[in-house]
């Protein structure tokens, strides 16, 4: 759904509000033109949640009687059509950033997402404003019933999995896990399945402590800092290494080559048509380090290998790459 940020340790609380304000802007710009579900439009799943609930009243009130009050509800200077249905197939994305539901899903963006509050929230009240988000997305959830691999329920358990990890208490569900670490869903049952991760399995679940200990070794993981002042420097991590240290290339998804992508016991490494494999890992990774462009064979989010191109480098120690 989002993809990994980069040098998360440096960003200000005023540049992670930035960010996600950014990215909703290219969401709905997207969404404007048809492209909604790449890019996790909410306030178009917004209106197909509504929109079901609407034809129920109609159905149970009679049309004649509900649809003039449903059209009544959404009457105002962006809507376009003489019928709610006709509102709704005009879609435009400006319609709904004021709903009460549009502005709780995008509290949950920023603050799963960035670890952040809106700036409007004062420091001394920034614990009851998160504890009381959760408290609100637990009950919209049950109440609204999103689809459970929309954008909808995807940021609300992002929300609710930090919020378990920031308290220490709770599950964190893979699919927040795996955004939170800059992995696949796939690469974290992986990781689980070997059992020697330190992630704590519950159901289809881990741990919020156990999470929270993992999340440590990620780089890519955007630590929250709703604790601190905004006006707190960040604080940089350190870059020194413990253990053996190599380089591994990255493609423009952020996913990179590791131990995990062999396939009936072989690395796939070379372009199109010119694939050679590789039995060891080790062989596989001084192939591409001999490529002008690295490309190598991996799986999708669905499961589906494909070949990816490496557009940048990333230092990471052996024991860590081999854990995975």
């Amino acid at each position: 759904m989002y993809a990994p940020v980069l040098n998360p340790e440096a960003m200000t609380a005023k540049d992670r509000r930035e960010a996600w304000f950014q990215r909703e802007l290219i969401g709905y710009a997207q969404a404007a033109n048809g492209d909604h579900a790449a890019t996790g439009d909410y306030g178009q799943e917004l209106l197909g949640l509504l929109a079901s609930r609407f034809q129920m009243v109609e159905m149970v009130l009679g049309v004649e009687k509900a649809a003039p009050h449903l059209f009544a509800m959404l009457n105002g200077t962006n809507v376009e059509g003489e019928t709610w249905r006709e509102v709704f197939e005009t879609y435009d994305p400006a319609l709904t950033p004021n709903w009460t539901g549009t502005k709780l899903i995008d509290d949950a963006g920023l603050y799963g997402l960035y670890g952040v509050t809106p700036a409007s929230v004062s420091f001394d009240l920034r614990k009851t404003w998160i504890d009381t988000l959760a408290q609100e997305l637990d009950r919209f959830r049950l109440v609204v019933q999103p689809e459970p691999q929309g954008a909808i329920a995807g940021i609300i358990n992002l929300a609710l999995s930090r919020h378990a990890i920031d308290f220490g208490e709770g599950e964190v569900d893979l699919q927040s896990l795996a955004l939170f670490g800059g992995l696949t869903e796939g690469r974290i049952r992986n990781i689980l399945s070997k059992g020697d991760s330190g992630l704590a399995k519950v159901g289809q679940r881990v741990t919020a402590v156990s999470a929270a200990m993992w999340l440590k070794g990620r780089k890519e993981f955007v630590t929250s800092i709703w604790q601190q002042p905004d006006e707190t420097a960040p604080e940089t991590q350190t870059q020194d290494f413990a253990d053996e240290v190599i380089f591994v290339p990255v493609a423009a998804d952020g996913s990179f080559f590791h131990p995990g992508l062999a396939r009936s016991g072989k690395f796939m490494v070379g372009a199109k048509g010119d694939e050679v494999p590789y039995p060891s890992f080790d062989d596989a990774l001084s192939a591409l380090h001999k490529m002008a462009t690295p490309r190598w064979r991996r799986p999708n989010e669905v499961g589906n290998w494909g070949i990816v191109s490496g557009r940048d480098w990333r230092r990471i120690e052996r024991r860590q790459l081999m854990s995975i």
